[in-house]
């Protein structure tokens, strides 16, 4: 098939590029969702935090979810995400500019978290007003 459209593009004067270093391409972005979850709960952030962050995985573990439920992105990707799909987010330092049909967390940025009880107080208090609807 290749060979084909090769010798069709030939015939028609169009000329393929081949490009040496791909990754050099800026811009990029790229989701890839797991193909056997029906659910995931979204962490959206500029600087994202590592999965096995042990406030990330108590608020994982409080919803109740497993860290491989857990998908980890930036704003960017999350506007290609599939609109169909069902997600739960947390806005990790960012307002939310998306509903993605599911439970909402908002809250500031994990640096910040991790210092201040009131702002650690006020997530709680999120997940626990989800549990209890």
């Amino acid at each position: 098939m290749t060979i084909r459209r090769d010798w069709q593009l030939k015939q028609l004067g169009i000329i393929q590029w081949t490009l040496w270093r791909p990754q050099l391409l800026q811009g990029e972005v790229v989701v890839t969702l797991p193909a056997h979850t029906n659910f995931l709960f979204v962490a959206i952030a500029d600087h994202l935090p590592p999965p096995d962050h042990p406030l990330v995985a108590d608020v994982v573990r409080s919803i109740p979810l497993i860290t491989k439920q857990l998908l980890h992105i930036t704003p960017e990707q999350l506007m290609i995400l599939p609109k169909h799909l069902r997600f739960h987010c947390w806005w990790v330092g960012l307002t939310a500019i998306r509903n993605l049909n599911g439970i909402s967390l908002v809250t500031p940025p994990l640096s910040v978290l991790e210092n201040d009880a009131a702002a650690k107080r006020d997530l709680w208090r999120q997940i626990i007003s989800i549990k209890n609807h």
